[in-house]
């Protein structure tokens, strides 16, 4: 993957080709760009606890209730994806989440918001666990393999604006680069 790799061309000096030494810094470079960016091993998620995860899930969730609130909840829409937020959040705050606690959470219709909750059970994300103390009621969490997944999206989000991905470009840094 080249994020953006140094290149000269025609009216901009000599290329990679006649600078081999700046070639090879280059692939160094980007391989260590895509390692920072892919890799969630503890070596480069020093600070990234599972509470500054459990604050990034929640000012994700508070974010998007803000730009609700800007410009209308019924232009943008991710039922599923604020429901994992808020499982996420609430699994590492040691929290349950009820099956209407979820669907709350969706922002849409209590009907709307039981469909993502079944959607995201039958493929696997969340699963019920019946309360001992009422019947009546069903807790919601992440799957283990859910779980891995937020983790691991939420540590590449965190490490992408520790590195600045997220910062406006440099002067003559293209945008995307």
């Amino acid at each position: 993957m080249n994020h953006g790799a140094i290149t000269a061309g025609p009216g901009f000096g000599p290329g990679p080709e006649q600078f081999p030494q700046l070639a090879n810094i280059q692939q160094q470079l980007d391989q260590l760009r895509d390692k920072l960016l892919t890799s969630t091993g503890p070596d480069t998620a020093d600070g990234l606890d599972d509470a500054v995860l459990c604050r990034l899930a929640k000012e994700i969730v508070r974010s998007r209730r803000q730009r609700e609130k800007i410009f209308g909840a019924d232009l943008f829409g991710e039922p599923a994806w604020d429901i994992l937020l808020e499982l996420y959040a609430a699994g590492l705050g040691q929290q349950k989440l009820s099956v209407s606690g979820a669907c709350y959470a969706s922002a849409v219709p209590h009907t709307t918001g039981l469909r993502w909750v079944l959607k995201l059970e039958k493929d696997g994300w969340i699963r019920r666990v019946n309360d001992p103390f009422d019947g009546r009621r069903s807790w919601v969490e992440l799957t283990e393999e859910a779980l891995a997944a937020m983790r691991k999206h939420l540590i590449q989000l965190a490490l992408r604006a520790q590195a600045g991905v997220l910062a406006a470009p440099a002067a003559g840094r293209p945008e995307g680069g």
